[in-house]
């Protein structure tokens, strides 16, 4: 089973949007997918969760064992795609997350989940927490969705240490740029310097998707992002193959994205 995050120290930078948008592409590949929201705003459960769905994930009850947490996952409006939804009380979730790393029962839920899933999708909440680091020593690829700017580099080297804390060296990480407007200088100057990078542009079809309430690909599959999401998936997954933690050959294009450092 292979476990992918999306994770950004700073907020604002599309988290929720690239797992969404990630999480629909593994499951068209027919992969059995399971997107689990860490992040308190509940945004990816809200947009992918059937419409008759009102049920509320209670990370407090996760503190019983793994069976709580198996119980709350749920499908979402897509087949082969599953949702653990997020907490609105995110400090009950980090909570858990270092209580389970503490009990050495992490390791445990992870094998049983890959009893049901080829693939896990994590919207890491921002910030350096201690249920981010633990999350991130399970993680086989960490995809950093990052606004193009200095600060934004800046940003992916501290990112670098925070993952190599305790653990001696970090997942392999893909920089992605993120929101790109492409009429601003800056913008267009880090895509030069940076020209093997991914790029998912500031377009409309980012904000049709909140009203939509569907990924890019379900609506717009042809449009530059769509094709752009299409293509960082495919690079994920062939990524993930070669360090042979995803055990199935999906279908799909061998178009991919550049490599994760």
């Amino acid at each position: 089973m292979a476990v992918v995050a999306v994770y950004n120290s700073k907020g604002g930078v599309g988290k929720s949007t690239f797992a969404i948008n990630l999480a629909w592409e593994s499951a068209q590949q027919g992969h059995r997918t399971l997107l689990w929201e860490l992040d308190e705003q509940g945004d990816s459960s809200w947009m992918l969760s059937p419409d008759d769905w009102n049920r509320q994930t209670n990370a407090n009850q996760f503190m019983l064992g793994s069976r709580e947490l198996l119980q709350q996952i749920h499908p979402s409006k897509f087949p082969g795609l599953s949702l653990l939804d997020g907490d609105r009380n995110i400090r009950a979730t980090e909570n858990f997350l270092v209580l389970f790393s503490r009990q050495q029962k992490l390791s445990k839920l992870f094998a049983e989940l890959e009893e049901n899933f080829d693939v896990i999708l994590i919207d890491c909440p921002p910030g350096f927490s201690e249920a981010n680091r633990k999350v991130l020593l399970f993680t086989h690829l960490a995809v950093v969705p990052a606004i193009p700017s200095p600060l934004a580099e800046r940003g992916l080297t501290k990112i670098r240490k925070f993952m190599t804390l305790h653990r001696g060296h970090h997942p392999p990480i893909l920089p992605v740029f993120s929101m790109v407007d492409r009429r601003r200088k800056m913008h267009n100057l880090a895509l030069t310097e940076k020209p093997d990078r991914p790029v998912i542009d500031m377009a409309s079809e980012i904000e049709q998707m909140t009203h939509r309430k569907l990924p890019i690909g379900a609506f717009a599959a042809k449009s530059r992002n769509g094709l752009a999401f299409s293509r960082l998936w495919s690079g994920i997954e062939r990524k993930l193959l070669e360090m042979v933690v995803l055990r199935t050959k999906a279908k799909g294009d061998e178009t991919t994205a550049s490599e994760p450092s």
